[in-house]
């Protein structure tokens, strides 16, 4: 039963080595989905999100991942700015990923109602372990617990006018084009695997009320591959936005959530059940995912300037 549960735990950290960092809600992870999205505010001008994803907590000890960013659209000559922080935390060994990444897009109008954005991100991460926690046959010898290194990546998208019936959008991103090495031991070269995402999005507005958001995305890294497929619809019920969550990650996972939107402030949890062959161990459960999504408009400063002026007697 040890060497069945070793096998396992070393089955999942290995997971954890070769497959990179990933969300369900991708709507929330934007600047590490596709650096291009960065920006696409509509009529807002700034957006703040904070997401959270906790999972195999009935595996062994468990994996969290922590993810905040912020988004500034047309920043510098119709520019898009975005800037984010990830903390990645797995297993017994207390394996741990910081990175911080700056990402910049450019918004293209085509046909003058779609558009076409394309983005780049560049960012630096931290790699840290603890051996401490660790059982080995034999001695080893570890020249460093932690190491820098940089991460670039592009990204494209093309949409067409959200504000018709029928609206679809297709995106494209590359990440991890310069392949860093990811071995504690400065002898070895480990790559970091380049990640493509290849994501379509259809939009249906079935009536002023409710609008279906249907999702396909495939990822790609290394010998890893996943299929997302789901429906995210739009419902409005005077000022707030209801937002129900289907998902299932093809020989992975299910995924239900909920969400829900008022004065620009959205908040969304959703669960991810395990249908993968590591449900004898899991039991079907997998793990809990929350995000919170703030946007605003910048104040007008010729409105702020004239608010409180009082109008002159002769008018």
């Amino acid at each position: 039963m040890r060497g069945k549960l070793l096998i396992l735990l070393l089955f999942i950290s290995g997971i954890s080595l070769s497959q990179d960092i990933h969300f369900s809600q991708n709507f929330a992870d934007r600047i590490y989905f596709n650096p291009a999205l960065v920006g696409d505010l509509g009529e807002q001008d700034y957006r703040i999100s904070v997401q959270r994803k906790s999972q195999w907590n009935s595996v062994t000890v468990p994996f969290s991942t922590f993810s905040t960013s912020f988004e500034n659209r047309d920043f510098y000559k119709g520019l898009n700015l975005g800037v984010q922080f990830l903390n990645d935390k797995s297993g017994d060994s207390k394996l741990t990923l910081n990175q911080l990444n700056m990402a910049i897009s450019k918004n293209y109008k085509v046909l003058k109602v779609n558009s076409f954005s394309i983005g780049g991100i560049v960012g630096f991460g931290q790699k840290t372990i603890d051996y401490s926690a660790l059982i080995f046959e034999e001695e080893e010898n570890f020249i460093s617990d932690n190491f820098l290194f940089p991460d670039i990546g592009i990204g494209l998208d093309y949409r067409t006018n959200p504000y018709e019936i029928l609206s679809y959008n297709v995106g494209l991103s590359i990440y991890h084009i310069n392949q860093a090495n990811m071995s504690f031991n400065e002898d070895e070269n480990v790559k970091l695997s380049i990640k493509n995402n290849v994501n379509l999005g259809v939009s249906y507005k079935y009536s002023e009320m409710i609008k279906v958001n249907s999702e396909l995305i495939i990822t790609n890294q290394w010998v890893q591959k996943e299929i997302l497929i789901g429906v995210r619809p739009e419902i409005k019920l005077g000022e707030i936005t209801l937002f129900p969550l289907v998902y299932y990650r093809i020989n992975d996972a299910a995924i239900f959530g909920f969400g829900l939107e008022k004065d620009n402030l959205q908040c969304n949890i959703s669960y991810d059940i395990n249908t993968s062959d590591l449900t004898t161990a899991s039991n079907n459960k997998g793990g809990f995912e929350f995000s919170i999504i703030y946007i605003w408009k910048k104040k007008n400063k010729e409105i702020t300037k004239y608010k409180n002026k009082k109008c002159p007697k002769y008018l």
